[in-house]
């Protein structure tokens, strides 16, 4: 549609709020084929379609994780919405699972790798490719991301930002939200501004 000089925001809110007026328009013209317009078309309804099943979906996991204890809990963190927080209570319903929030981390693929022998044991790198929880990992980055917008940063968050390249800041503020969650699964609380990723 941007070929045909028809913009619209970038956001899945934007495109569902104009996309559709925006054909009608095309529809109209002279010069756009009846076959892209019938495209175009199919493919509004589509993405339309499947926006409202994940909305169903998401509503659905939320009313359903609302009826169990910890999942306030959860959704107390910041930049943690209902999936992540639905995920959460089904890999932490036992957090005793990994030995410490560390263990945890690197089970998403979110802690640097270790390795060595006789004593000595030496941090390497984050792994892009690793036999880890991609899912989450994706899910606790984008948490990251929200984080990272919101306007009341912590000053840990701000001065990692300032002083990272933003993709590996990214990952520092996903680890550490994935470490705090498991203290929070661990000792039952939810989370306090005392948190390194919260504002005071």
């Amino acid at each position: 549609m941007t070929e045909y000089g028809l913009v619209m925001g970038k956001s899945i809110n934007a495109f569902l709020a104009k996309a559709g007026s925006l054909i009608v328009q095309l529809k109209e013209r002279a010069d756009v084929s009846p076959y892209i317009v019938s495209e175009l078309t199919a493919l509004f309804r589509e993405v339309k379609e499947a926006m409202e099943k994940i909305k169903e979906l998401e509503t659905n996991i939320d009313s359903i994780a609302k009826t169990l204890k910890q999942y306030d809990l959860f959704r107390s963190a910041p930049g943690v919405g209902p999936i992540t927080a639905a995920t959460m209570l089904v890999l932490l319903c036992n957090p005793a699972v990994f030995k410490n929030g560390r263990e945890f981390a690197a089970y998403i693929g979110l802690a640097p790798k270790s390795s060595g022998s006789g004593g000595k044991n030496f941090v390497t790198h984050i792994p892009k490719k690793c036999e880890c929880n991609n899912d989450v990992r994706a899910l606790l980055v984008q948490c990251a991301h929200s984080i990272c917008r919101c306007k009341h940063k912590s000053d840990w968050v701000s001065s990692i930002l300032a002083r990272k390249p933003k993709k590996v800041a990214i990952i520092a503020i996903a680890n550490k939200l994935a470490r705090q969650l498991w203290i929070m699964a661990k000792k039952g609380e939810k989370f306090e501004k005392r948190f390194i990723l919260a504002a005071v």
